[in-house]
């Protein structure tokens, strides 16, 4: 089988690679559009043998950067690897004095070159990115591989079983597995047939700046006793839908403002063009107490839960998957998500478990908000129900560091 696996795992290299020969003229004139011609390029060369972390993108770097902390402060060199734009972004304002560039593209010629420009100790994989020539290349160069804060959907798992034998052949240098739950450690325990644990999910681990909220109220144009409702993250049709929603409780609720923050502040643009009649105003542009404050800047989401009197999580309420719920939980907030949190799913539950968190869809959201704006005790135990959420699961950080630190050699 081992011969036939090579095989397979040859042909497949030969034709990504032929293929990527045959477009690398197109991918020249299309990647700049997306900040992403460094893919393209062999990374920076070292010669400190540092860790390599491999993660997606915004979510997974707030939820490790605990972590990166700790290997920083015992003297480890870190090496980021990211996969969007985004993501890099957050990774240079977090982490200004480490090396972070965009993930090469996985083909064989350029993860050679990553792998041999960088010359990790040992490569640290954030949650479910199963690359195979990135694999292929570390089981050849006997580079370990660690999987962290690993998770993987039921859907998932079906599709990777599928080629369950080809994938456990790749993944020969994969080490060990620290899963955010036991239903995950038993997903990749049967698809990797490696070491797996139950480590806990490092987004519990949230370390976040504190913030003066007076000082963060006056600073976005608000006054004193405004009562502020802050959609994080919001993804294509969600602005649509709490605009108006907004509109029908302010004539509730006199003093009510909203802040939306969007995904991706390349939508700000589209957005504005709903918020045309409306009184609104920009982040960036000069200070004034506006109904709506539109952010069109990365790294103000926290900041604008810190003032939240209720944070709604946004893509959730359309088939996005869900973001991180626990931002504002970790500042005591009352959150409501979406029905469609299938990304933070073991988050939401845990929540939801303790009754820190209000789920609702797009037909019940305006009752619900309504419902905790009227309700002052309601909103402060669900606040307080959420940090204590974080502080119980807090040790997965711990975990995650044992679990590594066999490896650092």
């Amino acid at each position: 089988m081992k011969i036939l696996f090579y095989l397979t795992i040859s042909l497949y290299r030969l034709f990504v690679e032929l293929v990527f020969f045959i477009s690398r003229p197109l991918l020249w004139l299309i990647l700049p559009l997306y900040r992403y011609i460094p893919a393209l390029k062999a990374p920076t060369a070292r010669k400190d043998h540092p860790v390599l972390i491999h993660c997606a993108s915004v979510g997974e770097i707030n939820a490790i950067s605990p972590l990166i902390k700790n290997l920083l402060d015992r003297g480890i060199p870190v090496h980021l690897s990211l996969v969007t734009a985004t993501g890099l972004d957050i990774a240079r304002r977090s982490f200004p004095e480490l090396v972070s560039e965009l993930a090469v593209l996985d083909v064989y010629s350029l993860r050679t070159a990553q792998l041999k420009a960088i010359s990790p100790r040992l490569i640290i994989i954030v949650e479910t990115e199963i690359w195979p020539m990135l694999l292929e290349r570390a089981a050849k160069n006997d580079i370990p591989i660690i999987f962290i804060n690993a998770r993987m959907s039921a859907t998932t798992y079906k599709h990777y079983m599928k080629a369950k034998g080809l994938i456990r052949y790749l993944a020969r240098s994969v080490k060990l597995v620290l899963a955010q739950s036991e239903d995950d450690r038993m997903r990749f325990v049967s698809l990797f047939r490696t070491e797996s644990r139950n480590a806990g999910n490092l987004k519990y681990c949230l370390r976040l700046p504190e913030y003066d909220v007076h000082s963060v109220v006056e600073e976005y144009g608000f006054a004193p006793g405004d009562r502020i409702l802050v959609w994080g993250s919001s993804r294509p049709g969600e602005e649509a839908l709490i605009i108006p929603i907004y509109g029908s409780l302010k004539q509730k609720f006199a003093n009510l403002k909203l802040i939306l923050a969007p995904r991706h502040p390349k939508r700000v643009p589209e957005v504005e063009k709903m918020l045309v009649g409306k009184d609104y105003r920009l982040l960036s542009q000069e200070s004034r107490n506006t109904d709506i404050l539109l952010i069109d800047s990365l790294g103000q989401l926290t900041k604008a839960y810190a003032i939240a009197e209720i944070a709604i999580v946004g893509g959730s309420f359309y088939d996005f998957g869900g973001h991180n719920p626990l931002e504002p939980a970790f500042y005591s907030k009352p959150v409501v998500i979406g029905k469609h949190h299938h990304s933070c799913k073991a988050s939401v539950k845990k929540l939801s478990a303790s009754n820190a968190i209000c789920i609702a869809d797009n037909e019940t959201l305006q009752t619900e908000l309504e419902l905790l704006l009227s309700d002052e005790s309601l909103r402060i135990q669900m606040g307080k129900r959420a940090k204590i959420v974080l502080t119980e699961n807090a040790d997965a950080l711990e975990n995650h560091i044992q679990g590594i630190d066999k490896w650092l050699r």
